[in-house]
């Protein structure tokens, strides 16, 4: 019990700091004990060159969940993907999310595990500044059986060229 307090205070002390990466490889690293969720992203061009596809790879270690669907009488922290576009790149409909898991037990909570996607198709302005940063994070708690983490967000920087 003593190891993942420990694990918790380390942490919640990190909570602040964001991991930035310049157009990090689309697979995120291998999670750990120490950091049980990975995150990476990427930018997938199209046969349009106005539009392109924001991938954000999350994987989370064997045995460990994030929050998709929180009700309002369960204290835990709902995930959710944040987009900053620069001016000249909008979203192009909906954020396709992965499919949930129904936690065991908990009626209308929902939970990711494992390896999933996020997806965001993107509109970009013929005249935007080419080179382009897109800062792309996720904000989640993430839990196992026994423990929950404070709640942290990573980040990735990416560079929207043509």
């Amino acid at each position: 019990m003593r190891f993942y307090r420990i694990i918790a205070i380390l942490l919640f002390v990190g909570a602040n700091v964001s991991a930035y990466a310049q157009d990090i490889k689309s697979k995120p690293d291998t999670p750990t004990s120490l950091d049980p969720v990975q995150v990476s992203a990427s930018i997938v061009s199209t046969e349009d060159p106005t539009v392109k596809t924001l991938i954000f790879n999350v994987a989370i270690l064997e045995g460990y969940h994030i929050y998709a669907y929180v009700s309002p009488q369960d204290p835990y922290i709902q995930s959710k993907l944040k987009l900053e576009l620069p001016e000249g790149v909008t979203n192009l409909g909906e954020l396709q999310t992965p499919t949930p898991t129904a936690y065991p037990g908990k009626g209308e909570l929902y939970v990711y595990t494992g390896n999933i996607q996020f997806k965001q198709p993107l509109k970009i302005a013929e005249d935007y500044n080419n080179l382009t940063a897109i800062k792309c994070g996720l904000f989640y708690q993430t839990c196992n059986a026994n423990i929950c983490l404070p709640p942290i967000q990573k980040d990735v920087l990416l560079t929207l060229k043509n």
